[in-house]
């Protein structure tokens, strides 16, 4: 099952729209400039996007647990024992 997404505004190419993974390893610091935050997704990929990086940062909580909550998130294969 796909991971809830989330659009933000790419800080590099403003207008324009990119679509993050609500991941629980994704990792978000402020960016390069004021009102920027960088978001480091499981994979190392580096993504620069608009707003404040507390907000993003919340953000991507929120679509983490409503996943889980939901079910929709992914989930590792566990062996049973």
């Amino acid at each position: 099952m796909p991971a809830p997404q989330l659009r933000l505004e790419d800080a590099e190419n403003p207008g324009q729209q990119l679509i993050i993974d609500g991941n629980p390893q994704t990792v978000v610091v402020p960016g390069p400039r004021a009102g920027t935050a960088t978001i480091i997704g499981s994979d190392g990929a580096r993504s620069h996007v608009v707003g404040d990086y507390r907000e993003i940062h919340a953000r991507v909580q929120d679509a983490v647990a409503r996943g889980h909550e939901s079910g929709e998130a992914p989930r590792m294969n566990t062996g049973v024992s």
